[in-house]
């Protein structure tokens, strides 16, 4: 691996496609950098880049990856923003920022890329002076209000916020029948509030939308949102979506990944996401059906080649063989009721890998069995993954 690494080094450094500076190698005027336009700073001690005194203005890319003492870190990275003004890609997502924007990025006019680790609140409405920007990601961000300006962004293709909780994007709302539409984007994490009716018509404004996560955010005057109707037909080049909330979806047929959280729906209404010609990848993650009894119907889920069931109260599972024919991996985790899962799953000559908690003692025999009718059909490529 060493010696994979240091070709690797070289060949960059020999194509001028990147540089990397460690510290040992003392402070770097500009002319020794080959007027490289990327380049990887790292070094072992802080006070190593607080005396640095690197200078690259022509730098197009630049990734930072150490974290220490913010002072130091934010004073260093501010001045090489301050010189660096050709930027088109920026990686901060080991630098917490805290609740602030930097007034330097603002001033990056080149950017395509940036990726800032936040736990800002809003966006300011300079992020439009970044008319070039195509993709925007907030590690850390929670829930992040957008300002009115950035429906002006024309060029935004992923808009995408992560965390471990609910997170997403609110959508400025005022005057949206007069704001114009993000054409271009493909990918956003999307917080909406629970009272708010407007989700139908912020989706006419993503045309082209690819990949969708809708979050609920709950509000002071929020009255539920479980009769609500949410029609997605129109999105049709929509091919991965995760909802994390209640409501009566018309999901679209061209949908090929699907991920519920909180759905709250009766298992008898999951027959409609079964009919979905395309649908390959399904999670059912924390309350996404409520009930004991999932019965399948024949010539439901015909392409679906992954299935996640998560922390469900489900006990029976049934279905045929006429179900899920080209499935390949299954995961079970954290359904402690289930006491009858398919039998069908082990005529299925497709099937490669089953992943179960080892704690749910009746769901790991189960798997087991299904294993064993595998093996008898001549398939010992079958993998039970056992997570503790």
């Amino acid at each position: 691996m060493i010696l994979v690494h240091e070709f690797c080094v070289a060949k960059t450094r020999e194509e001028s496609f990147l540089q990397i500076i460690p510290a040992s190698n003392g402070l770097f005027p500009f002319s020794q950098l080959y007027d490289s336009n990327r380049l990887r700073i790292y070094f072992d001690k802080a006070e190593a880049l607080k005396r640095s005194r690197l200078f690259f203005p022509h730098l197009r890319s630049l990734l930072y990856f150490d974290t220490w003492n913010w002072e130091i870190k934010y004073s260093c990275i501010f001045r090489i923003l301050r010189i660096c003004k050709l930027l088109r890609v920026l990686d901060l997502g080991e630098i917490d920022l805290g609740g602030i924007f930097p007034r330097e990025v603002e001033l990056l006019v080149h950017l395509r890329y940036l990726l800032i680790k936040s736990h800002l609140e809003s966006i300011p409405s300079a992020i439009a002076n970044l008319s070039r920007l195509e993709t925007f990601i907030i590690r850390c961000g929670g829930i992040v209000r957008l300002p009115n300006t950035i429906w002006t962004m024309k060029k935004l293709r992923h808009l995408c916020v992560f965390d471990f909780y609910d997170h997403g994007f609110m959508l400025p709302i005022e005057n949206l029948d007069a704001s114009p539409s993000l054409y271009h984007l493909q990918s956003l994490s999307l917080a909406i509030e629970a009272s708010s009716q407007s989700l139908q018509k912020i989706l006419t404004k993503l045309p082209s939308i690819r990949r969708l996560e809708c979050f609920e955010v709950e509000s002071s005057d929020s009255t539920g949102s479980c009769n609500r109707i949410i029609v997605l037909d129109s999105l049709t080049r929509l091919e991965s979506l995760k909802v994390n909330f209640s409501g009566d979806f018309s999901f679209p047929l061209n949908l090929k990944k699907l991920a519920l959280v909180n759905y709250k729906q009766p298992w008898s209404e999951i027959s409609t996401i079964g009919k979905l010609p395309n649908l390959e990848v399904l999670k059912l993650l924390f309350k996404s059906f409520l009930g004991h009894t999932w019965e399948m119907k024949e010539g439901e889920f015909l392409k679906l080649r992954f299935l996640k069931l998560v922390n469900l109260d489900i006990v029976r599972w049934i279905a045929s063989c006429d179900n899920f024919p080209p499935l390949q991996k299954l995961v079970l985790n954290d359904c402690w009721n289930l006491q009858e899962v398919p039998s069908c799953l082990g005529d299925i000559p497709t099937i490669e890998m089953i992943e179960v908690s080892g704690r749910e003692k009746s769901a790991l025999t189960l798997v087991k069995q299904i294993q064993e009718q595998q093996v008898d059909m001549g398939n010992d490529r079958l993998k039970i993954l056992i997570r503790e």
